[in-house]
């Protein structure tokens, strides 16, 4: 396998996920959970740009891309219809202290995820 093949691999796993994660997010019970999903979201397809420059946009990838990019766009869509109706914060303490571990576990996950992936990009280059 060449390198450029495992680069577009890896980002059309990564482009995936991000729609996945858009999804999820519009499943939120407050503002700054449905925030939270949303910029994770915005940092995968950042992301792309960086790992997709090395393995080239074949045919297959901007496929991959156009689908993931029309799940986030309905993603927002939906974030614009629940938002009236959403708490900010949760109700309970402890609910809000569980709301801020999701945020901070996602968060480094995330930058966790860039860094292994952004790393293996420089080298190919």
């Amino acid at each position: 396998m060449n390198s450029e093949l495992i680069s577009a691999v890896v980002g059309a796993v990564l482009v995936a996920w991000a729609a996945y994660s858009a999804l999820r997010a519009t499943w939120s019970a407050t503002r700054m959970r449905l925030l939270g999903g949303l910029i994770a979201t915005a940092a995968f397809v950042l992301l792309i740009r960086l790992i997709s420059s090395f393995g080239g946009w074949t045919d297959w990838f901007v496929y991959v891309w156009l689908a993931a990019m029309v799940v986030c766009a309905a993603a927002v869509f939906r974030t614009v219809l629940v938002w009236p109706d959403l708490p900010w914060r949760a109700a309970e303490a402890k609910a809000r202290r569980a709301e801020v571990a999701t945020i901070g576990i996602e968060s480094v996950l995330t930058l966790l995820i860039a860094g292994a992936l952004v790393i293996p990009g420089l080298m190919l280059g």
